[in-house]
């Protein structure tokens, strides 16, 4: 199931996507804020998305996952949709770090009569060198997500491989059994590193001070920091140099919120593109997140 490269699914640990939607779902439930309905009828839309993830763990193997749905929306922005879908998709911060609450987007979709009735993308399937037989995507239910997401999504993975792959492909068949491929290469993968350009160690002294990190790979990569088993997460932009500044103050409230548990400390790249997949226009996902857990020591 589509998840990302954190403390909570890394390496054989991984959570399943429907275990953070029950948790998520329960969360917005519970919110008693008033609310409200525009006069006019929502706005319908209706989309088909694929969305790959490579995670690379730190001392572990590579891994990707994809996720595929068509989906009638009502209520939001197609660009939105992933984010709500998958819980743990937030745009990347653009001046500030950014404390987040995963299950902030479904809640605002809920409060705004919002809905996303998801079908199965397919038949599709995975390429990931000629060397490799595809990997065909499989249909599974989608776990009914607070009132507002519910249906049916095709995934398959996480899939080990020995090595990361310099492309991969998505294949799809119409209705006329003709096959449609879409190419993707991968960029370099994004790196994170301490303040003095060395591998994060497993363990981090940290006396309350700003923590300084150092970012390597392409342009538009960003900072994440997950803790082990919460909903909240901490996004940073990277500065000139490849310089990440965590200010003391955001990275405590952090701390407060989540208690000492271990840090998935993630460098994350992701762009999106409009494709043709199988006579349909699709919106095409790509992510690729290094990930090193890490644990506090004060």
């Amino acid at each position: 199931m589509m998840y990302t490269s954190s403390p909570m699914n890394s390496g054989k640990g991984r959570v399943r996507l429907t275990a953070m939607v029950a948790v998520l779902a329960a969360m917005a439930s519970c919110d008693t804020s008033p609310k409200g309905r525009d006069a006019a009828t929502p706005l319908q839309t209706r989309l088909s998305e694929v969305s790959v993830r490579v995670d690379l763990p730190a001392g572990g193997a590579p891994s990707l996952s994809v996720l595929a749905y068509r989906a009638l929306v009502t209520g939001l922005a197609s660009a939105e949709v992933l984010g709500v879908v998958d819980p743990l998709v937030a745009a990347p911060p653009e001046s500030v770090c950014e404390l987040r609450d995963v299950a902030a987007a479904a809640r605002a979709v809920k409060a705004r009569g919002g809905i996303v009735e998801l079908e199965e993308l397919g038949p599709l399937s995975l390429e990931l060198g000629a060397s490799l037989p595809p990997v065909n995507l499989a249909p599974r239910v989608y776990p009914d997500y607070a009132g507002v997401v519910a249906g049916a999504v095709s995934e398959v993975g996480p899939i080990d491989v020995a090595g990361l792959p310099e492309a991969i492909a998505i294949i799809a068949r119409d209705t006329r059994g003709e096959t449609h491929r879409v190419l993707r290469s991968l960029p370099e993968a994004p790196g994170l590193l301490d303040a003095n350009g060395n591998a994060l160690p497993a363990r981090l002294s940290w006396q309350g001070g700003d923590l300084v990190l150092r970012v390597t790979g392409p342009a538009r990569t960003f900072v994440e920091l997950r803790p082990f088993g919460a909903t909240l997460a901490l996004g940073c932009p990277v500065g000139p140099q490849g310089r990440v500044v965590v200010p003391a103050e955001t990275f405590a409230r952090l701390l407060q919120v989540t208690a000492q548990v271990p840090i998935s400390f993630d460098a994350v790249w992701r762009e999106a593109r409009l494709t043709d997949l199988g006579g349909h226009r699709t919106r095409f996902s790509l992510e690729v997140r290094s990930s090193t857990v890490v644990e506090l020591r004060p």
